[in-house]
């Protein structure tokens, strides 16, 4: 029989080496404008957008990337981009009044039309996601109340929904157009939406796929430039919220905070090793191990226990991170930035 202490060291070194360690490495976008939201189909065709009217993709998992310009629609930010499938895709604009927009092509990004246009003056879009290849929700900053969209078509159309049905918002509530990540699809028509800038951050709460929403309060830290930036959750109860507030950059705040009753109760998670606040985060469960990454101006960051403690992947600046639970992602930022993470 092998002494106890033997079967010990095996048994530590067994769980130390069952994860793969992550890396990083860096990819040729080819364009230098500001990258802010990623959009995986699968390891090898990917869609990122940004600012200057630019998106890009790859069909051979980041090897090369073709980016392009709606050139008469330059002074556009495209601040999210949603991939349905390998012809259906749809760029959000940020900005005040007809900068938001919502626009779609139907042939794999070769022409696009407009299909919403903000005709509120102080209206602003900040995010969209889809449950599937037809039913989304688009949500932005309030105006004359809480301010959700919804579609049924692919995106072909948008209605908003009767702001006096949603929740009274906090102050100015709205939301940051950071990183395409402040609204999170669940399973049968569950979904949240992270907010902020206005009285307190909360989460808004889905169960009937976005026809009605209720608020919860979360714990982040308040402000006209403070609240939550990105929501994920790893089951229909557990998720993460990340954010921070956006005037102090190098300093830590209360920006990382869990759930595990479904958003309605949420508690302060870990201390990350980057300082300042985290413009984007998503979440993916690789062989039976959870991975969280989140990212912003000075670095990523990444956990594996659920937020509790962090490590830091890189101190470069990134807006937006998408992982698959193959043990791929991508990150993007500023300069054009993308990387490709693996673990």
């Amino acid at each position: 029989m092998r002494p106890l202490y033997f079967l010990f060291i095996i048994g530590l070194i067994s769980c130390e080496t069952s994860q793969t360690p992550v890396s990083i490495t860096q990819q040729n976008s080819g364009t230098k404008s500001l990258l802010q939201a990623i959009s995986v189909i699968d390891n090898s065709t990917v869609w990122v957008s940004g600012h200057n009217a630019t998106y890009a993709n790859t069909m051979d998992g980041g090897t090369t990337w073709n980016n392009y310009q709606i050139k008469e629609a330059d002074s556009l930010q495209f601040r999210d981009i949603e991939a349905l499938n390998d012809q259906e895709i749809l760029l959000m604009s940020a900005g005040p009044g007809i900068l938001s927009q919502i626009r779609k092509s139907n042939d794999g990004g070769q022409s696009w039309s407009i299909k919403y246009l903000m005709d509120i003056d102080t209206g602003f879009l900040d995010c969209m996601a889809f449950w599937d290849d037809k039913i989304g929700v688009a949500y932005g900053d309030a105006a004359g109340g809480l301010f959700i969209l919804r579609t049924e078509d692919s995106g072909e159309t948008w209605a908003r929904i009767d702001p006096n049905s949603l929740p009274t918002p906090a102050g100015k509530e709205g939301g940051f157009a950071a990183s395409g990540s402040c609204v999170e699809i669940g399973d049968n028509g569950l979904g949240w939406i992270g907010t902020g800038a206005g009285d307190k951050p909360r989460v808004l709460i889905t169960k009937d796929y976005g026809k009605t929403w209720k608020a919860a309060n979360t714990p982040i830290i308040k402000g006209e430039a403070a609240g939550i930036t990105s929501i994920n959750f790893w089951n229909d109860n557990e998720g993460i919220v990340v954010g921070g507030d956006l005037a102090q950059s190098d300093s830590y705040t209360d920006n990382i905070a869990t759930t595990s009753d479904g958003g309605a109760t949420w508690k302060i998670s870990g201390k990350p090793i980057t300082k300042g606040s985290f413009y984007g985060n998503d979440v993916t469960i690789k062989n039976d191990q959870l991975y969280t990454f989140s990212c912003g101006p000075n670095g990523i960051d990444y956990s594996t226990d659920k937020g509790q403690s962090w490590s830091q992947l890189d101190t470069l600046n990134y807006w937006a991170v998408k992982v698959l639970d193959n043990g791929t992602g991508w990150a993007v930022g500023k300069d054009g930035r993308i990387a490709k993470i693996t673990f």
